[in-house]
């Protein structure tokens, strides 16, 4: 296993210097002997790049300043290597070099002011003057956090730089920090709109499973050309489906020379189509993050069978980096659904022999790259399958299937997937349960697996989700007075949303700050739980469902899952909710004296459930008057 480095590491020197990676664990097929030294002018940080999908990289000394080159050096070779200041964490290699380029953008801009050639010489003014450079040349908001907190980054380490060194603390800046008021646990991902996530989940799941073995028989056969050498022999015959076009009126190629350049890099194409659904319908399904999908291998996927020898459950093994101990990555398990499953083994057979992992790189070159795609390339790939569908349906006369945004086809990246996939669980109705049943999935849980057996997070993105609706549930209640809740625990919700209004000082019901209303909550939390069916106004001594400890272990929590509404005392109707449980029991009736008739004892069970909702509708409704 290997460990991270979070001390100073051995001043390993030979006659070319300091080596700046000493003590960090190597890839494979590294020696420290042959990695940078600190008087190199570039230092490659491919040697500690642990995960495949990481492209190569290094610190290229020669785009700074040369009036800045020592300061960095002595910088990054405290990041990389050396000693860190008190409590700061030893960073990632890729955010290394992301803190890079924002260094070269700084000292860029400081060696182009007059009379301000060290760092030690700049105070107040230059920090507020680059914080309106930066406002100047990045339009988005994270985009200049990043900046800023990689110049402030430069004072933080001041304590550790024998040189020239920040002297001033750019927070002392007015102007500074304005675009760094985000919280850690702030997710600010875009979610993918939902009128471009249906229409896009469904084609993939077309590519998937009725245009896979067109294009695999295409692959197969083109591979079989080059790998003969003999591209003059006759391909052989592929017959292609109803439901897909010939290859040439697909993607547009005119030649049918066997094993010729046109037809091999439309064969790549398709290749890349087939491999970008798979991708989506894997990270969307799944909750994987983008790491965790590119260390997929064969044999990833296995199903679990009933007594029947019938699937009823499908688990997905990779390797999981984020908030893990070895930065290698340790093996972690995901439950996925059955799409995800097939999506696997479309790409056990897209894989060239040679590919140990599931995304390696198509190229139109019989040896891609080593190892699985960047990062840049999935992004590249995922949008691929975007443009082919909006192409295939003009030169077909078909109306858009992916509408845009803004009159722009939406840019994805990989990260939206696990976001949008989070906000789906959280905001409809039913919670946890809308996870299970939303994605035909065959039990809650199912959404418990989506955390996989590695601290993945996710689990915490949801909850995010559900606090932040509650939160909007909360602010609209409040401005409604509660002149119509019902229920044993009505005038109990009355006082606490009352409170909640008089606290918040909240108007309406449109938030406008979410990070305003988070801080009320977190404060002032009232413990009221809206629902479809109803709104839990929780007490822990007298739920019926078993209530759980948050993560910090101060106070419980109710159990959605484990809700027995007609029963517990801790419930209350609002207009809504009398008119879920009303239209629940007119279904129940409906099925009741539907025909074919039930069996004796199933028809007693949905007709005692039908009384109860309506004897509980009818007794709050009198506790009301």
């Amino acid at each position: 296993m290997a460990t991270p480095l979070t001390s100073p590491a051995p001043a390993l020197t030979d006659e070319g210097g300091r080596f700046v990676l000493a003590g960090r664990p190597l890839a494979p097929g590294y020696r420290l002997e042959d990695t940078a030294r600190f008087d190199d002018d570039s230092w490659p940080l491919t040697p500690v790049l642990l995960q495949a999908h990481q492209a190569r990289t290094r610190l290229d000394f020669t785009r700074a300043p040369a009036v800045f080159v020592p300061a960095l050096k002595d910088f990054f070779a405290a990041m990389l290597s050396g000693e860190l200041p008190p409590n700061e964490p030893r960073p990632k290699p890729m955010s290394i070099r992301r803190h890079f380029t924002e260094q070269l953008r700084f000292t860029h801009w400081v060696a182009s002011r007059p009379g301000r050639p060290r760092l030690a010489d700049l105070g107040v003014d230059d920090f507020a003057a680059y914080a309106l450079h930066l406002h100047a040349v990045l339009p988005a908001e994270a985009s200049r956090e990043v900046a800023q907190s990689a110049v402030r980054l430069l004072y933080r380490y001041r304590t550790v730089l024998p040189g020239d060194r920040l002297t001033v603390d750019p927070l002392d800046c007015e102007h500074w920090g304005n675009s760094t008021r985000r919280t850690r646990a702030e997710n600010t991902t875009l979610r993918i709109p939902e009128q471009v996530m249906g229409p896009l989940l469904t084609w993939c799941l077309r590519i998937v499973d009725d245009l896979a073995s067109d294009i695999l028989d295409l692959v197969h056969a083109d591979r079989a050309h080059q790998a003969a050498g003999r591209p003059g022999h006759a391909r052989p015959r592929v017959h292609f489906s109803d439901a897909w076009p010939h290859r040439s009126r697909a993607t547009g190629a005119t030649t049918t020379v066997p094993g010729g350049p046109a037809v091999r890099a439309d064969t790549v194409t398709l290749g890349r189509l087939l491999q970008g659904a798979c991708f989506i319908l894997i990270a969307y399904l799944s909750g994987m993050r983008d790491s965790e999908v590119k260390h997929l291998r064969p044999g990833s996927a296995r199903a679990l069978l009933d007594g029947a020898g019938r699937p009823y459950r499908w688990m997905i093994t990779s390797l999981a980096f984020k908030g893990e101990h070895d930065p290698a990555g340790t093996a972690a398990t995901w439950i996925i659904g059955s799409p995800a499953a097939r999506a696997v083994a479309v790409l056990e057979r897209l894989r060239p022999d040679s590919a140990s992992l599931l995304f390696h790189s198509l190229s139109h070159h019989p040896s891609p790259r080593p190892g699985a795609m960047t990062s840049r390339s999935s992004i590249d790939l995922i949008n691929g399958v975007i443009t082919w569908v909006d192409a295939y349906c003009r030169h077909h006369g078909f109306e858009a299937p992916i509408p845009d945004v803004n009159g722009r086809p939406w840019k994805l990246t990989a990260r939206q997937f696990r976001r949008t996939l989070a906000w789906y669980i959280a905001r409809r109705p039913g919670g946890v349960i809308a996870g299970a049943v939303q994605y035909r999935h065959l039990g809650i849980q199912m959404f418990e697996g989506y955390a996989g057996t590695s601290d993945s997070g996710f689990r915490a993105e949801v909850e995010a989700e559900q606090a932040m609706q509650r939160g909007e549930q909360l602010l609209a209640l409040t401005s409604d007075h509660q002149h119509d809740l019902r229920g044993p625990a009505a005038a109990e919700a009355t006082a606490r949303l009352a409170d909640l209004h008089h606290r918040t000082g909240f108007t309406g019901s449109v938030v406008t700050d979410q990070a305003r209303l988070r801080r009320v909550l977190a404060r002032h939390d009232p413990e009221v739980y809206p629902g479809t069916y109803v709104t839990c106004v929780f007490n822990p001594d007298k739920a019926l469902c078993r209530p759980t400890t948050t993560a910090n272990g101060n106070r419980a929590l109710p159990v959605p899952r484990d809700c027995r509404p007609l029963e517990c005392r801790n419930v209350a109707l609002t207009p809504d909710n009398a008119n879920a449980l009303a239209t629940e029991a007119q279904r129940l009736d409906a099925r009741l004296h539907g025909r074919p008739a039930l069996a004796p004892l199933l028809h007693a069970d949905l007709e005692r459930r039908r009384d109860a909702i309506r004897t509980f509708l009818t007794t709050a409704g009198e506790a009301d008057r």
